[in-house]
């Protein structure tokens, strides 16, 4: 083996590996200066901007989470408010309900008050008619029983006197 070593070693051009050598470290050598600084200065300001948005996104991610526990917060607090609300207005309904209830009570015992009362004044009125009618029957039973005419003078003085005379009780309505 030693031997085709040897025999390589022997048919290399040593000028041309040389200048080779040199045309590739020229070559590193420029690279890195135009494209590696370049390339590894875009690549930081990539990574600083990368490495930004994500601290972007976290802070972001921080104010919406900050922000739902605030919306979910407000709306536990606008559920109170509505149920709050919700039992004042049951409380204001049943209190206008009682309200109208005893309004309509106290209209329904006025209407009967009133219907008494007016039965009681047409009662009295027909008791009064019919006292008047009594009277006017006794008082022409008695011309014709006397066969005269009464003046007015009398008749009104004959009328009083047997409206007197007439006995309550034969002429009350039972109620």
């Amino acid at each position: 083996m030693s031997v085709e070593w040897g025999k390589i070693v022997k048919s290399i051009n040593w000028t041309l590996l040389m200048a080779g050598v040199i045309n590739f470290g020229l070559l590193l050598y420029i690279l890195k200066r135009l494209l590696f600084k370049p390339a590894m200065e875009f690549l930081d300001r990539r990574r600083e901007q990368i490495a930004a948005r994500i601290e972007a996104a976290r802070q972001s991610e921080s104010q919406a989470l900050a922000l739902v526990s605030e919306k979910e917060s407000e709306m536990r607090q606008a559920r109170v408010r509505a149920d709050e609300i919700l039992a004042q207005a049951r409380r204001e309904a049943e209190a206008v309900i009682a309200q109208a209830r005893a309004a309509a009570k106290n209209e329904a015992s006025k209407i009967l008050s009133d219907s008494k009362e007016r039965l009681e004044q047409e009662r009295d009125h027909m008791i009064h008619d019919l006292r008047e009618a009594y009277a006017e029957i006794a008082v022409l039973g008695a011309e014709r029983v006397l066969d005269r005419e009464i003046r007015s003078e009398d008749h009104r003085r004959l009328l009083d006197q047997l409206l007197e005379e007439i006995d309550e009780e034969t002429l009350r309505i039972p109620s």
